[in-house]
C-alpha cells in the first residue's frame, strides 16, 4: 500500500510516524547534552566548532556543565520533557553518559524521554544493556561501515531503534540501500537531515564540489532534493519503516525558537522586556568598550553609584560576573540617558544601551542600541 509524503512546518517531511524524541525536539521541550567532544569517526561534514570537536567537555544547550546543577537548571529553564544525548560520540564516555541517563531519569522520572546519539554501530552487547538497564528510550546510529551487528543487538534490548545520517548530494541510492536495510531489520525510523555548512567543515565541503542554497543560508545545495526523492521512492518501497527529513529551517526556526520561547518564559527577569516581534530579551547593558573588561571593583562601584546617587531600585539591576557587565532596566536607562552617562563618565570609556540577546545561556546578542 501506498503511503503518503506529510509536509511538517519548516520544509520538513515525512513518510510514517515522527519519532518520539523529534517530537518533543520540535516542540523544543528536548535538551541537548553533549557529553563530549571525542568521536572515533572522523567525518569531513562534521559540524562540531572548533571549541567542542576533539574536547572532552560538556555542554546542556549552551551552557557549559560544571556540575550536575548545571544540567537541572537548563532542562528546568525549558521545562524539559526529555534530553538527547550527543558528541562527538557519546559511547566514547559511555560511563560519564550512563550516569547522566541515570541522573536525569532519577531527577524527572521514567517519563523524561531520553535518546542518544552515536555512531559506533558495532556497540557491545554489555554496553547496550547497561544503557537500557540506565533508561535510556532510544538510539539513533550513524552508520560509517557495513557491520551493523551493534544495530542488530540494540534491536534485541527493546531499546527503540533508528538511523540518522546526513543528507548528502549524490548519494540517494546509499540512502535507499541503508532504509531497505534499515525495514528489513526492522528498524523503527531513518532520519535525513539537511546537510549544513559551519566555520569547521565548510572548507571540506567545497572541496568536494558541494555550496550554499543561497547566501542566507546554511544548507547545501542539492541535499533537500535528495531527501524528497528518497521519500517519494519510500511510499512505494516501504513499508514500515519511518522516513522523516529534518529540513535546516525546520531546526532554526521551529525547534529552536520554540526552545527559546520556553526558555524565555522560565527565565526572564523583573528588569527585562521581552521584544515585541521575536523571541528576544531586551536589557540595559553598561560593559567596556570593546577590547577591554571591567573588573570586580568597577562594577560594583558602577552598581553603587546607580543605585545611591540615581535612585535606581536594586532589584533592576544586576551585576553579570560571567559576561563582566552591568544589566538594568531598559526603561529605567531610556529615562535618565544623560543622568547615567554624566555619574560614570570618570570611571573609563564605558558602552550604554540597550541590548537586544536571545534568552540562551550564551546570550546572543543581535543588535545593541548606544543610548
Amino acid at each position: 500500500m501506498t503511503r503518503n509524503i506529510e509536509k511538517l512546518q519548516g520544509g520538513s517531511l515525512l513518510v510514517g510516524t515522527l519519532p518520539k524524541g523529534c517530537r518533543l525536539c520540535a516542540k523544543g521541550s528536548k535538551m541537548v547534552l553533549f557529553v563530549t567532544g571525542l568521536c572515533d569517526s572522523s567525518c569531513y561534514y562534521c559540524p562540531l566548532s572548533e571549541e567542542k570537536a576533539g574536547k572532552d567537555l560538556v555542554f546542556a544547550d549552551e551552557m557549559p556543565v560544571s556540575d550536575d546543577q548545571d544540567i537541572f537548571y537548563e532542562t528546568d529553564a525549558i521545562r524539559g520533557e526529555g534530553a538527547g544525548i550527543s558528541g562527538g560520540d557519546p559511547l566514547c564516555t559511555v560511563d560519564r553518559t550512563l550516569d547522566y541517563i541515570r541522573l536525569l531519569k532519577s531527577k524527572y522520572g521514567n517519563d523524561f524521554h531520553i535518546h542518544l546519539y552515536t555512531s559506533k554501530t558495532t556497540v557491545s552487547q554489555e554496553n547496550l544493556e547497561q544503557l537500557k538497564n540506565a533508561g535510556l528510550d532510544e538510539i539513533r546510529f550513524h552508520p560509517q561501515k557495513d557491520d551493523w551487528s551493534g544495530i542488530e543487538r540494540a534491536l534485541e534490548t527493546g531499546l527503540i531503534v533508528g538511523i540518522e545520517v546526513p543528507t548528502i548530494p549524490g548519494k540517494t541510492e546509499k540512502l535507499k540501500q541503508i532504509a531497505l536495510r534499515a525495514e528489513e531489520l526492522g528498524l523503527s525510523f531513518l532520519n535525513m537531515n539537511e546537510l549544513e555548512a559551519s566555520e569547521t567543515n565548510f572548507e571540506n565541503l567545497r572541496s568536494q564540489g558541494m555550496r550554499l542554497t543561497d547566501m542566507a543560508s546554511a544548507s547545501i545545495e542539492g541535499s533537500a532534493e535528495v531527501a524528497r526523492e528518497v521519500l517519494e521512492w519510500a511510499t512505494d518501497n516501504l513499508t514500515s519503516l519511518s522516513v522523516h527529513f529534518c529540513s535546516a529551517s525546520f531546526k532554526d526556526a521551529v525547534q529552536l525558537r520554540n526552545r527559546l520561547e520556553r526558555r524565555l518564559e522560565q527565565t526572564i527577569r523583573e528588569f527585562e522586556e521581552r521584544d515585541a516581534d521575536d523571541t528576544l530579551l531586551v536589557v540595559g547593558i553598561i560593559r567596556a568598550i570593546h577590547g577591554s573588561r571591567l573588573d570586580g571593583e568597577q562594577l560594583q562601584q558602577i552598581h553603587n553609584i546607580l543605585h545611591n546617587q540615581l535612585g535606581v531600585p536594586r532589584d533592576m539591576l544586576n551585576i553579570d560576573t560571567v559576561r563582566m557587565r552591568i544589566e538594568m532596566a531598559p526603561w529605567i536607562m531610556e529615562d535618565i540617558p544623560d543622568a547615567i552617562k554624566t555619574s560614570l563618565e570618570d570611571i573609563c570609556p564605558l558602552e550604554i544601551g540597550i541590548a537586544y540577546e536571545y534568552p540562551s545561556w550564551d546570550r546572543l546578542q543581535t543588535m545593541f542600541e548606544p543610548i
